[in-house]
């Protein structure tokens, strides 16, 4: 099934490492960042200045998406933590060395058409890279490993569940990966 693989933290590391030599990789390894940090490929495809950078051009703490911009027309928060608000500010520095930039300036654009990705193209970009590993992944699975990882790591589910904008808690059980590591936590904790 897409997305349900596991990819530990040396995996991760190689992958973004690939991507590092990759013609266009300042964009895709910003995109692949905000999937890890939970973003839906609508939320980070169609991202602008505005959405991340604040007047005094600060990065914003928190991304707060319009309607037109989330899955089923409901806004959406995302919360961003120090590593990625530094990537974005060293991100919006190189954009602005390549172009003019304001902010309505779209932060990912097509190569050959300088507008904002199509997600198809998007998905078919992440799909390929993952399958160079041998991972049979989409632009969803960073959201997936954002889940799990946090579930893993003892996050109440509400709070996942918020993180993401998910409106309903089920919905954190289709993208859980159950894994070996959560397991053996659980069991060592029963004291005999």
């Amino acid at each position: 099934m897409i997305n349900r693989a596991i990819i530990d933290d040396k995996k991760l590391k190689q992958i973004f490492q690939y991507i590092e030599t990759l013609q266009n990789h300042r964009q895709i390894k910003m995109m692949f960042q905000l999937s890890f940090m939970g973003l839906r490929c609508i939320n980070f495809c169609y991202l602008q200045v505005k959405d991340i950078q604040n007047d005094d051009l600060s990065i914003k703490n928190i991304i707060e998406l319009s309607a037109n911009k989330n899955k089923g027309q409901k806004k959406a928060r995302y919360y961003l933590n120090s590593k990625l608000r530094s990537e974005l500010k060293e991100y919006i520095q190189w954009l602005s060395s390549k172009k003019k930039i304001t902010f309505d300036t779209y932060l990912f654009t097509s190569q050959k058409t300088g507008k904002p990705y199509l997600r198809n193209s998007l998905s078919r970009i992440f799909s390929n890279i993952y399958n160079i590993f041998g991972l049979e992944c989409s632009t969803h699975y960073g959201r997936r490993h954002f889940i799990t990882e946090n579930l893993t790591a003892g996050v109440d589910i509400t709070t996942v569940k918020t993180l993401v904008n998910h409106s309903n808690i089920q919905t954190i059980a289709l993208y859980y990966n159950t894994n070996d590591k959560l397991l053996s936590n659980v069991v060592e904790r029963i004291k005999i």
